[in-house]
């Protein structure tokens, strides 16, 4: 799991120092319409993918890799998921694990497949996870070059109280914008300013490019990083009275995502037939985002 350590003075805390200090309501906004607006870049997502090669999340103490990589192992892991024989046997609560309480148990159905039972097709799903940090590559000089402080790490909403289950929380009671709450209960997600990000970076360009992808592929790249609500750390979910009935039924696929996200991090297979792989999200590429000329 990720922050085993929480020492302050070290690369990762000073990241979450600026985060939390830095990231106001107006910053996220300006950036928000700053990043929606041309001049754009235009290009296909593979040439896009290329370029994580040179970059390193160096908010994650799990991965010392490019992002590239760190993408196809999500991918395959969400890939095993969806095609193994029990997939339709995956039960909420084995999601949740210490989680589980009976607030969950009378929300949700047993099988996840009961929960997205309209969803007749799930190969989106590890396109989402191949795709899921592309955002990152607002690092680079030609598109911002953004200090990382700006572009990666965990979410948090904008005028809402900085919860306690959020890594180094003690910096952002220095932010006049997370002592605050403006936000009426259960208004949902989509009506929250978050924190600016790779996520919602690439929420944006994929929403502004009309994909083929399904909305559940957006609501993962645009809370995939959301960790004090899908997974938090003290076990304590933080933010619910802002999730209305959209956001907890789209829970369990956040935890299922971030399984893949987070653990695959760990596993030793270095993924050596690249091409291979390639061709495969090509295929799915092809599908589900057709344009080679997205803007950026």
């Amino acid at each position: 799991m990720k922050f085993r350590n929480y020492e302050k003075g070290t690369k990762i805390a000073k990241i979450y120092e600026k985060m939390l200090t830095r990231q106001t309501f107006s910053y996220s906004t300006s950036m928000k319409l700053m990043f929606n607006k041309p001049p754009y870049i235009y290009s296909d997502v593979q040439s896009m993918m290329n370029r994580l090669l040179s970059i390193v999340d160096e908010s994650d103490p799990d991965t010392k890799e490019s992002q590239r990589l760190h993408c196809y192992q999500t991918a395959e892991s969400l890939q095993k998921q969806i095609m193994t024989t029990t997939f339709d046997q995956l039960t909420i609560r084995s999601l949740f694990n210490s989680e589980w309480n009976n607030s969950l148990a009378n929300r949700y159905p047993t099988y996840i497949y009961e929960l997205y039972s309209h969803i007749d097709q799930w190969d989106w799903l590890p396109l989402t996870g191949y795709i899921h940090d592309l955002g990152k590559i607002m690092v680079l000089p030609e598109f911002g070059e953004l200090d990382q402080w700006s572009v990666v790490g965990d979410t948090f909403p904008i005028r809402s109280k900085i919860n306690p289950n959020y890594p180094f929380y003690e910096y952002g009671l220095d932010n006049k914008d997370l002592i605050v709450e403006d936000y009426q209960n259960r208004c949902g997600f989509d009506n929250v300013l978050f924190s600016w990000g790779h996520d919602e970076y690439l929420a944006q360009v994929l929403e502004r490019n009309n994909t083929r992808l399904p909305p559940e592929s957006i609501y993962l790249i645009r809370y995939h990083s959301f960790y004090s609500w899908h997974s938090p750390r003290n076990g304590i979910r933080g933010y619910t009275h802002l999730a209305n009935s959209y956001d907890w039924n789209m829970l369990p696929l956040l935890k299922l995502f971030s399984q893949s996200d987070l653990y695959s991090k760990k596993s030793s297979e270095r993924l050596l037939q690249l091409n291979e792989l390639s061709s495969k999200y090509n295929r799915l590429i092809s599908k589900y985002i057709p344009n080679d000329r997205l803007s950026w």
